[in-house]
């Protein structure tokens, strides 16, 4: 068991999502597992976002704008049925608009050397003034004429009582953890994020690679945006406030560095699961919701002295 772990970044969160599961299951007494399924819609929407962050964070650098990103590509999303009246074709603009923002933001990081946590700050106020601009404050639905669309089935819907979000989720993250593991993309990230100088003398860009990297992470968030929209039917103007904080944490807790160059994209969904299930969890005991705030620090906190101890590392 001691090799099975030692020197996994992983190693914590594996850990403590048993002993979340655990420990609510007891508290709840078995009502957590029934509540299962819904954790794990939850854990889909943002661990697709989480995935993003965690190979952004993997290459060095940080994206606080997600949450509006995702906001403003569902909102776009919708807008775009309405104006083409074709679903897949609506969703590829949402997620190709929101790949040039994280283009633009990868540029204005590595062009101009702005602190990426900076450029992406006004992001998020820019894109979430966008959605409040754009929804006057209220919900948006889907067009009543597309919503027993094809393409809405197919990334919102159900198989055998199994909601298509899951299965998204399942095959980003199979991809990310490919692309990590075996790609030379994989391998310039992790190059560029452990040593930035060191990847430029042998030939890597790493104004590129980060750009990639930026641009990833906004299409994950367009892409969980599309899919809560098929799924939900609707989008509001506070959709995704938090994400960033969420999804950030959820990669630290993974097993990512806030330095770069280490990274796990199954460990980002990982962190994501133990979320939702404090979450979770702590409503059905009947806890405030404003637990969950602090609790969250709590849990970041204690993963990170859980993986020096068990890695010897500090995130």
């Amino acid at each position: 068991m001691t090799s099975l772990f030692k020197d996994r970044i992983e190693a914590s969160v594996i850990l403590g999502a048993v002993a979340v599961a655990l420990l609510f299951t007891i508290a709840t007494k078995g009502l957590w597992l029934q509540n299962l399924p819904s954790l794990l819609i939850l854990t889909a929407g943002v661990g697709i976002v989480a995935i993003g962050q965690a190979v952004l964070m993997t290459s060095g650098e940080v994206d606080l704008s997600v949450g509006s990103v995702y906001a403003f590509s569902g909102v776009g999303f919708i807008w775009f049925m309405g104006q083409t009246g074709d679903v897949a074709l609506a969703a590829i603009l949402a997620v190709a608009v929101a790949s040039l923002i994280g283009a633009l933001n990868g540029a204005l990081t590595t062009w101009f050397h702005v602190p990426s946590m900076i450029v992406t700050m006004g992001g998020m106020f820019v894109y979430r003034g966008c959605v409040y601009l754009m929804t006057a404050g209220h919900s948006l639905s889907t067009p009543r004429p597309l919503r027993d669309s094809a393409v809405i089935e197919m990334l919102g819907g159900r198989t055998a009582g199994v909601s298509h979000s899951i299965l998204i989720l399942l095959v980003v993250m199979v991809a990310a953890v490919f692309m990590l593991a075996r790609t030379r993309l994989g391998n310039h990230i992790f190059s560029v994020g452990g040593e930035p100088q060191s990847a430029a003398a042998n030939g890597i860009s790493p104004a590129r690679v980060k750009i990639i990297a930026f641009s990833l992470c906004s299409s994950l968030a367009a892409l969980a945006a599309v899919v809560a929209v098929c799924r939900e039917g609707t989008i509001y103007a506070t959709s995704g406030k938090l994400m960033e904080l969420e999804t950030i944490a959820a990669a630290v807790i993974g097993g990512c560095t806030l330095r770069g160059g280490i990274g796990s994209a199954w460990g980002a969904v990982l962190g994501v699961f133990v979320l939702s299930s404090l979450k979770g969890g702590l409503m059905m005991m009947g806890a405030p919701t404003s637990w969950y705030v602090a609790f969250v620090g709590l849990i970041l906190i204690g993963f990170l002295v859980s993986s020096r101890l068990v890695n010897g590392r500090l995130n």
